[in-house]
């Protein structure tokens, strides 16, 4: 079959798309395109095709005629859409084409999200979350069938679409792309890391609270951190940037900025706790953070924000802890637990690789995926 993913949200090599469900596919010998609005990129390696193009100065109708452009000359049979523009894209092209054309809707976002609302001032907010809204509602109209990367994110779509035909298909890695390596405790170096985007919302300022509790209750102790992030807009960088500089003399910060999937394990795979102190809010608490998954793959310990996402779909407390963000003392005496106890640290970070073996990886899901999608 050809397939084609159409993106207006992710790079054409988005760890999902490419490295997992584009290369699973390809692997049973289906042709593959990938269509991503958000770089220029041709590329065509074996049965997987990079076509895509860069939207910043095209309105939603030149993006649309954009997408089914590049769909022409592929004639896929089945699209797997990951927002509603794509879907809405390939809806068209089904019936400019006059052919028979399966979408599917990758629903892995909360559509409209908050950082969708923030382009629209204050006082008008209610009316681009309607606009969005029934976007998003007509969009889905148009679907053969849904993906679900996550419980809560499902619930909106199977309550109003009851009888399209959908499937659970987590964030899971395929092990193959993560550095494992055994690791333990070093008496005189503790090593951390931050990545994504650096913003109080995505729990910056309570990462570097930690870190400057850290330095002063351990004054011997070297802390080594490593931001693996970027800077999601001026005003994190306002709020943000000023918390990186500090007094203390035993901290070393690293900034290495935003890396391509291929190389993200591999920047952060020294780290000895891995740490996501997110805020709560509606959509945090009920979003599955993927980054999770790596950590339990690279075998090490997590100290999470307590999120009903993470209670419902996670065993958490077998390699970690869910906690307030907000409450440093807290956080830092489960660090100490660890800092003191090297059994605990241990059992942590094997039942974290074992769990990722056992049940956290792509090999364990990729035959549903595949099947799913013969089947449409």
């Amino acid at each position: 079959m050809n397939i084609a993913f159409l993106t207006s949200g992710h790079l054409p090599y988005d760890d999902r798309i490419y490295y997992h469900m584009a290369m699973t596919l390809s692997g049973c010998d289906h042709n593959i395109l990938i269509i991503s609005s958000k770089s220029k990129t041709r590329e065509n390696s074996g049965t997987i095709c990079v076509n895509s193009f860069d939207d910043k100065n095209l309105s939603k109708k030149e993006k649309i005629n954009s997408f089914i452009d590049h769909l022409e000359s592929f004639a896929p049979d089945i699209a797997i859409c990951s927002e509603p523009l794509p879907v809405i894209s390939a809806k068209r092209f089904r019936r400019k084409a006059g052919r028979s054309l399966r979408i599917i809707y990758d629903i892995t976002e909360w559509y409209p999200s908050g950082r969708f609302l923030r382009e629209y001032h204050p006082a008008f907010r209610w009316f681009g979350f309607v606009k969005l809204l029934l976007l998003n509602i007509y969009a889905s109209l148009s679907v053969d069938a849904f993906i679900f990367g996550e419980y809560y994110k499902s619930k909106p779509y199977r309550l109003l679409f009851p009888f399209t035909h959908s499937i659970f298909i987590t964030y899971y890695p395929d092990l193959k792309y993560v550095d494992y390596k055994e690791h333990s405790l070093r008496d005189e170096k503790l090593r951390l890391s931050y990545s994504g985007e650096i913003s109080l919302d995505k729990g910056f300022g309570n990462f570097m609270k930690v870190v400057n509790g850290l330095a002063e209750m351990y004054p011997d102790l070297e802390i080594e951190v490593k931001l693996v992030a970027w800077y999601g807009s001026g005003k994190d960088r306002a709020e943000c940037e000023p918390l990186i500089h500090n007094e203390n003399s035993n901290i070393t910060i690293y900034f290495t900025g935003k890396q391509n999937f291929i190389d993200f394990t591999g920047q952060i795979n020294e780290t000895d706790i891995f740490l996501d102190l997110r805020r709560g809010s509606f959509e945090n608490d009920r979003s599955l953070p993927i980054k999770l998954f790596y950590y339990a793959a690279l075998g090490r310990p997590v100290i999470f924000s307590d999120l009903k996402a993470l209670r419902h779909d996670f065993d958490i407390q077998k390699f970690g802890f869910l906690t307030d963000p907000k409450n440093t003392e807290g956080i830092l005496l489960l660090i100490s637990e660890y800092l003191k106890d090297p059994g605990l640290y241990k059992r942590h970070c094997e039942n974290a690789r074992n769990l990722a073996i056992e049940k956290y990886n792509w090999v364990k899901i990729s035959p549903g995926f595949l099947s799913f999608i013969e089947a449409i």
